[in-house]
């Protein structure tokens, strides 16, 4: 299976050719997630959305990859071709320069 994988050093000037998906729990993405991602945790959700949007590329992102990669694979083995994962941590994205929005208690 090729899935279609991008280095967090890769992306720092193309993020906005994406639609972002973060596929980590609601809990972390409350706490802090790239700039404009959506939270979902669900394939089957991220396969409507994959529909929806066939005319763009949607990238996928979680802790450390993992998560990614698999929900990535997952996608094409069901027909997707515009699914592309971030091959590399979130904490590689912030270091990137990557924007980032924090939770804030104001």
């Amino acid at each position: 299976m090729d899935t279609k994988a991008i280095k967090p050093k890769d992306l720092k000037n193309k993020i906005d050719e994406f639609l972002v998906i973060d596929v980590r729990g609601e809990g972390y993405y409350l706490i802090d997630h790239v700039k404009n991602a959506i939270n979902v945790e669900s394939v089957k959700r991220i396969s409507y959305i994959a529909k929806e949007h066939s005319d763009k590329k949607i990238l996928l992102y979680c802790h450390h990859g993992i998560t990614a990669k698999y929900m990535s694979d997952e996608l094409k083995t069901m027909g997707f071709d515009n699914i592309y994962y971030i091959d590399g941590s979130f904490s590689e994205l912030v270091k990137q320069g990557i924007e980032i929005v924090y939770y804030s208690k104001e």
